[in-house]
């Protein structure tokens, strides 16, 4: 606005910003777009589009509205915003100003990246999770390692401008021969997935028949959904957020549904398991869940494994809750037709 002698008040050009100045604005696009950074756009422009909404017809909005907006949830400097914002000097801000102030934070987001936390920013903008990214891009062949050449071609693919040899370097600590590994790039997340894995050992005696229990119970046509893998989790002990990152990690595709398959993803901490077992490192997680050290896969095919046939071949059977309904009338009616006529009354 003008002062009262009626001469406009002094603004700064876009030449004239300091690094600080950016950053406020910068700071600014990110409160109209929270998590841009981690996040495709179209899931969070809510707020943007009711800032949108306050400009008028003509393109621009003056000190009034602006204020209005920002007054109650926006701890920024709004008379300073404003004033950067208002680059011509006019009292009014406009829309091209503003879309010219979301251009320069996308190319700073998208292009100064440089080392291992930026290139994991970008892994989190395109995948959703750092588990998922490893999977999709970095282990697509799920063996539990990434080489340095398959690390390279997944920096090109999701556009990682920044030092790729010093990002390998920071993820390898150093060890710049030997494979990356999930734990080098989110260790929280791997250890995660190996209380998971160890639960489903201690309720099932391995993790493999605990895994093909779950979802024999609680899938449907081999894919279980957020509520039914939440339940699972919660009969383990593990908290709702828990079964929420969890289910992340293992909806490879982003359907809303985890699936059978998802064990030779699992089998990578299985085999650590064992490993470790073997070694001596592995604390005991626990007695199986079934008497006499027999799975519950084991009790319901009635056999366990040591008194199979060498020449046997275990196979699982998945059903709907119609299928497994008949099953057991059937296996009851079988049941009852072996018993002695003169135990049936």
């Amino acid at each position: 606005p003008a002062s009262a002698a009626g001469t406009p008040r002094e603004f700064l050009h876009a030449h004239q910003r300091v690094t600080k100045d950016d950053k406020l604005l910068y700071a600014f696009i990110d409160w109209l777009l929270p998590n841009l950074k981690l996040k495709p756009e179209a899931q969070h422009t809510v707020r943007w589009d009711d800032f949108w909404k306050q400009f008028k017809a003509d393109g621009t909005m003056g000190w009034d509205d602006f204020e209005r907006f920002l007054r109650w949830e926006c701890k920024l400097n709004a008379r300073k915003l404003f004033d950067l914002l208002d680059e011509g000097g006019t009292g009014r801000i406009s829309k091209c100003t503003l879309l010219n102030a979301k251009r320069q934070y996308m190319r700073v987001i998208d292009c100064r990246h440089q080392r291992l936390d930026d290139l994991k920013v970008v892994l989190m903008r395109k995948c959703g999770n750092l588990v998922r990214a490893w999977r999709q891009l970095l282990d697509p062949e799920t063996r539990g390692l990434c080489s340095h050449a398959v690390f390279v071609r997944a920096c090109k693919e999701v556009g990682f401008h920044g030092d790729v040899k010093g990002a390998w370097a920071e993820l390898t600590g150093g060890q710049i021969h030997r494979p990356a590994v999930l734990a080098d790039i989110d260790p929280v997340s791997d250890q995660m997935i190996m209380d998971f894995t160890m639960s489903l050992k201690k309720y099932h005696g391995s993790p493999r028949d605990g895994w093909y229990a779950v979802m024999r119970a609680h899938g449907s046509y081999g894919k279980m959904r957020p509520d039914s893998f939440e339940r699972v989790c919660l009969d383990m002990g593990f908290t709702a957020k828990f079964a929420k990152q969890m289910f992340d990690f293992m909806d490879y595709d982003r359907d809303r549904s985890v699936s059978l398959d998802e064990w030779t993803f699992l089998a990578l901490w299985d085999k650590r398991i064992a490993d470790d077992s073997t070694d001596g490192g592995m604390v005991a997680v626990g007695p199986p869940a079934q008497a006499g050290g027999r799975t519950s896969w084991q009790s319901a095919v009635g056999q366990g494994r040591g008194m199979a046939e060498q020449n046997s071949v275990e196979f699982i059977v998945i059903m709907t809750k119609e299928e497994h309904k008949e099953y057991l009338l059937r296996l009851q009616a079988a049941d009852e037709a072996r018993r002695p006529k003169s135990a049936v009354r």
